[in-house]
């Protein structure tokens, strides 16, 4: 043991020496031992329900400490590429696709193999090629919310089947949409491409959506910007439609909000929560842990009890009341739609401009 521990303080200094934390630079030597690891995640309820399902579990089971840091995407790509792999802040982050795609573009985080993550072997197909880069598996896929259309029972006479029926004069003046610049409205915005036939990608395709945004106007009577000001127009009734998460949408349902939600018939859009470890994480042996424990069917199963979210492993075993209610599983995950991030991450600014002046100055 002292004889190892000498060899892993020497590498430590080593790879100290090359600018780096990790294996980057010594891709065949063992990985320093340390007794911690750094975890961004995202912050409230989140953050309480990671940390409950899985975090104090690995904690007590492996004896590495766990700091959980809350935060966001855009401050956690700024801050990697800030270190440039060399140290980073961070060992495991959950991050959206997007962000995921910029960062292995850019070389900021570590490939993950069935190796040094055992349970990737059982996380949907599906799900898992869309976290490859250039042939690389970047990330481990890890709640699956899927956004539809949250209505209010009590307020709709006929539930929505179609994104196509937010358009529905019936529903004049109590429709909320939001704004490409916030995750879930740049799914629904994917969505609403999907829904009359086209893809990001076709500029035609890009005009019509906002044809048929316009033709949606009238209807709208709110545009939220985080999921709070929706949960808020939901309960107080002033919108009755909203695309919305499955998930957010069963939990409030549990707090007994009447709502009803429909996964729509085009498809829902994938909103896919998953797992990265840093390029040159200071404690890169225990962050491969980490991630193989939060992956692991036990974890996934806790926080889909906490969050009513599907889940990207195979082998949950779901509780009755979420199995009831959520679509999982290969056969729905492989038809879900997915935002072309590749096409919309430059396109976000223009296509909120032109959003906000399809709707009249809403945002």
């Amino acid at each position: 043991m002292k004889k190892q521990a000498i060899i892993g303080s020497l590498l430590l200094l080593a790879l100290t020496a090359c600018g780096g934390g990790g294996t980057t630079d010594n891709a065949d030597g063992p990985l320093p031992e340390t007794d911690k690891v750094v975890i961004g995640v995202t912050g409230g309820a989140w953050e309480e329900n990671i940390i409950s399902a899985g975090i104090k579990g690995f904690e007590e089971e492996t004896g590495i400490e766990v700091d959980v840091v809350a935060g966001t995407d855009a401050e956690w790509f700024s801050k990697l590429r800030a270190s440039n792999g060399n140290n980073p802040a961070y060992d495991v982050l959950v991050l959206q696709p997007d962000t995921i795609t910029r960062a292995a573009a850019t070389g900021l985080l570590q490939p993950l193999t069935e190796e040094n993550v055992p349970n990737l072997a059982d996380l949907y197909p599906s799900v898992q090629e869309k976290l490859q880069y250039e042939g690389e598996t970047y990330a481990a896929g890890f709640s699956m919310g899927q956004l539809g259309i949250a209505y209010r029972k009590d307020l709709v006479d006929k539930a929505p089947e179609s994104w196509k029926d937010l358009q529905d004069p019936a529903y004049a003046g109590h429709v909320a949409v939001s704004s490409p610049s916030y995750a879930a409205g740049l799914q629904f915005f994917s969505g609403w491409v999907n829904a009359f036939g086209g893809e990001e990608s076709d500029q035609a395709s890009i005009d019509k959506a906002f044809e048929e945004l316009g033709k949606l106007s009238s209807n709208v009577v709110a545009y939220p910007d985080n999921a709070g000001s929706i949960q808020t127009l939901l309960e107080r009734g002033d919108a009755w439609l909203v695309p919305f998460w499955d998930g957010r949408t069963f939990a409030l349902q549990e707090a007994g909000l009447d709502l009803g939600f429909v996964y729509p018939e085009e498809g829902p859009v994938a909103a896919v929560a998953s797992w990265v470890v840093t390029k040159g994480a200071p404690n890169e042996a225990n962050a491969y842990k980490l991630v193989d424990y939060l992956s692991s069917p036990d974890v996934q199963k806790a926080f889909s009890d906490l969050t009513y979210y599907g889940m990207t492993n195979q082998n949950v075993e779901y509780s009755d009341s979420i199995a009831d209610k959520v679509q999982v599983g290969e056969e729905f995950y492989r038809e879900l739609k997915w935002v072309d991030y590749e096409t919309a991450s430059p396109n976000v600014a223009d296509w909120t401009n032109r959003w906000t002046q399809v709707m009249g100055g809403g945002q």
